[in-house]
């Protein structure tokens, strides 16, 4: 008869404890306890925990820092192929996130030729930009600013409308539906503005997603700029020799 709780079998278990933990509770760059403290919590040995942050840290869900100690790294973070167009909340749940939408603002703007020529419009257009926050967990993950033609909304509405998915609000308010969407990748650092919304350090890295929004008949009738953060969300694409 084999033995119970082998090492290597219970620092599984230990490290599928603390996986789930790390998905629910712990904030992503916040610190773990010390292994003496994790050993005492879990009632295991200190090596068994040692095992178990191994297996996690070749996850790439922590960093162990020599002398600083152990943090969470990228917990749950969404990684999708880039050509699918989820809605922000859902590609969030996806992960395992509680999502949330902040509405920051909203209002008439006034397009200027480049935003013009994305949207098939004349410069000066008035547009309506909605600005939201998408939180994972209450934490900000996803900027996100939608432009949306003024003579495309043909309907009055109030503020908490905007405060849901935009593609509900096109679908309700504006009688569209997107069925494809051209989007461009680009690089950028947080300005001031993206840092303080998105709470994170000046000049941080970004992923910022310029995406236009096209209806049945081909025509465009949003433009959306997001920005992502990279604790959350990461995007690869399948590639083939041509």
């Amino acid at each position: 008869m084999e033995p119970l709780d082998r090492p290597a079998s219970l620092a599984a278990r230990v490290a599928n404890n603390l996986r789930k933990e790390l998905s629910g509770e712990y904030v992503v760059g916040g610190q773990l306890p010390s292994e003496p403290e994790l050993a005492t919590q879990l009632g295991v040995s200190r090596g068994t925990v040692r095992q178990a942050l191994t297996m996690l840290e070749r996850e790439g869900m922590i960093i162990r820092r020599q002398g600083a100690g152990t943090y969470v790294h990228y917990i749950s973070r969404v990684q999708t192929r880039v050509e699918h167009a989820y809605e922000f909340s859902d590609l969030l749940r996806i992960a395992g996130f509680e999502p949330s939408i902040q509405l920051i603002s909203f209002e008439n703007f006034t397009l200027a030729e480049e935003m013009a020529v994305q949207l098939d419009v004349e410069p000066g257009t008035q547009a309506l930009v909605v600005r939201k926050l998408f939180l994972a967990n209450s934490q900000p993950a996803i900027y996100c600013l939608d432009f949306i033609p003024q003579h495309l909304i043909n309907q009055p509405y109030d503020e908490y409308e905007l405060q849901q998915p935009i593609f509900d609000f096109m679908k309700q308010r504006c009688g569209q539906s997107t069925v494809q969407n051209l989007a461009e990748i680009v690089p950028q650092v947080a300005t001031k503005e993206l840092a303080d919304l998105l709470k994170m350090e000046l000049g941080q890295p970004l992923l910022r997603i310029d995406e236009i929004g096209y209806n049945e008949e081909g025509g465009p009738v949003i433009f959306t700029r997001a920005y992502y953060k990279d604790q959350f969300i990461r995007f690869s694409v399948l590639r083939k020799r041509i």
